[in-house]
């Protein structure tokens, strides 16, 4: 089974999770942040950081082979995914405008400084439904959870597909 697929199955299997309190911090959210270069006891914007830890689950999930150029990102920002992703060997695909070119297990990055997972590509009316961390009910980008999520492709700015 390829990443991307593994990666629709991971984030949606974290679907509900919350932070504590508003706080940025929680059991789970913590082992999120502890996926990238900044420290997980300290209370950040997350949705990066739910990113990389799905990607790294993913990854170990679908036996990637690390032994090769690609490296998982580590970053805690969003709009860092694009460098990541640009730095990879031919495992990854970044197409920024994407042209409604999108694909569950892509990784879309937000116009509004957000990140997250397609798990389906745009609908007719231009949809995409993705898993978000840090967001909320409301579609917030400081929201407090794992959510499901309905977004328009207008508000995608880069799409990042996997190749391995």
């Amino acid at each position: 089974m390829k990443i991307k697929d593994k990666i629709v199955e991971v984030a949606l299997c974290e679907v509900g999770v919350t932070e504590v309190n508003g706080s940025n911090c929680g059991p789970r959210v913590d082992q999120y942040k502890a996926a990238t270069w900044l420290s997980a006891k300290k209370g950040w914007p997350w949705c990066a950081a739910f990113c990389c830890w799905v990607v790294r689950e993913a990854a170990v999930k679908a036996k990637v082979d690390f032994t090769t150029k690609f490296k998982r990102p580590r970053t805690a920002g969003a709009y860092d995914f694009k460098n990541w992703s640009l730095k990879q060997d031919r495992s990854t695909w970044t197409k920024s405008p994407h042209r409604n070119d999108i694909e569950a297990g892509d990784i879309v990055i937000f116009t509004f400084s957000h990140i997250g997972f397609a798990i389906s590509a745009p609908d007719k009316n231009g949809y995409v439904t993705t898993v978000e961390g840090n967001t909320d009910k409301k579609g917030s980008r400081e929201g407090g959870g794992v959510f499901k999520k309905k977004r328009h492709v207008s508000k995608i700015a880069t799409r990042i597909r996997f190749r391995v």
